[in-house]
């Protein structure tokens, strides 16, 4: 699967930002859900260091509920799995 697809984001502080997932979450992305780790974005748009740094992090927080999607997701599958063995 391609990964090399560029995407925006609005930053609070630095307007819109390019983005892309990194090249090694190739594999993941055949899954129907997976957690975004904060290392599976690269920020593409040249900014000082400290700026990057507060785009990234805010990146990734912008993934916070797709990821709290996928846990409950995963929590319940857990919970019905635990269910059937009882």
């Amino acid at each position: 699967m391609k990964t090399d697809y560029i995407f925006q984001f609005n930053s609070t502080d630095h307007g819109t930002v390019d983005w892309q997932f990194h090249s090694k979450v190739a594999n993941k992305m055949h899954h129907a859900l997976w957690l975004v780790n904060k290392s599976d974005l690269v920020v593409l748009t040249k900014l000082d260091e400290q700026a990057k740094k507060k785009v990234h992090q805010e990146l990734f927080e912008s993934f916070d509920g797709v990821n709290q999607s996928v846990k409950d997701h995963n929590n319940k599958k857990a919970r019905e799995r635990r269910a059937k063995k009882s």
